[in-house]
């Protein structure tokens, strides 16, 4: 497995102000992603000039920000199953792995509480 990018995310249902924040820190959206059932910007990606990069997702119904860690892989479930192997848990339960259409996801916990969004990137 060949991890691609690997970056922080934030997932809250106020991405607007987040953005807003990182813009007046520098850094410029480079990438959007959009809900096609809604019609609305769902996530974006920022960098700034010394190339750092972060991801914002809007997440409806969430009770508090969460950040996370994303990495995007050339082999889901290789990844998957190497996250599982040491305690991980998909957030949304037992293998619940969430399809956009563009990219197959998941959400996997640690034992101590930390996070990683394991995202594969369908060609």
């Amino acid at each position: 497995m060949k991890i691609t990018s690997f970056s922080p995310l934030i997932m809250s249902s106020d991405s607007m102000n987040i953005r807003k924040l990182f813009e007046e820190l520098g850094f410029e959206k480079t990438h959007e992603k959009k809900d096609v059932t809604k019609d609305h910007e769902s996530g974006f990606r920022m960098k700034d000039e010394a190339g750092h990069s972060i991801s914002i997702a809007q997440v409806e119904k969430f009770p508090r920000d969460m950040t996370l860690i994303q990495m995007n892989v050339d082999d889901f479930e290789e990844a998957y199953e190497l996250f599982r192997k040491h305690g991980f848990k998909n957030m949304k339960g037992d293998d619940e792995v969430i399809y956009t259409g563009s990219a197959k996801t998941a959400v996997m916990v640690s034992p101590t509480g930390f996070a990683v969004n394991i995202v594969y990137h369908i060609k």
